[in-house]
């Protein structure tokens, strides 16, 4: 190889290199309905233990597969409705994206915890009832 092929190479592999990230974290609650913040009784109230979402977007030869990246609220609402419920506790979330310059990519949110279901919304939910509003 001529130092001008290398050099062309050793540009071309900086440019076309892929990436990755990964970005983990735990909370003790996340909801994105309105729940009582302090106090929120989880002693006694419905459980679904190990309930996981995940949302992701991904583009093939700049293609997309949807139409908008996924956020952490759409991660959320997944869990959240997957256990029936209003508050994902002790949750571990983790975002992530890959890159592959030219071919591929993709973005996306995981949320995995036990989903807490309050009473109002539980009884509602069981008899097919729409909420009251207090």
């Amino acid at each position: 190889m001529t130092r001008r092929s290398l050099v062309a190479f050793a540009a071309l592999a900086l440019v076309a290199a892929p990436g990755c990230a990964t970005d983990e974290l735990h909370l003790a609650a996340l909801s994105t309905k309105p729940v009582p913040s302090l106090g929120y009784p989880s002693e006694g109230e419905h459980r679904v233990r190990d309930v996981s979402a995940t949302v992701r977007w991904q583009m093939f030869l700049w293609i997309p597969t949807n139409t908008r990246t996924p956020t952490l609220q759409d991660a959320v609402d997944g869990a959240i409705e997957r256990g029936h419920g209003d508050l994902v506790v002790d949750a571990d979330v983790t975002h992530w994206w890959v890159f592959v310059p030219f071919l591929y990519a993709q973005e996306g949110w995981t949320v995995h915890g036990d989903v807490l279901r309050s009473p109002e919304t539980g009884e509602s939910a069981d008899r097919g009832e729409p909420q009251q509003s207090h």
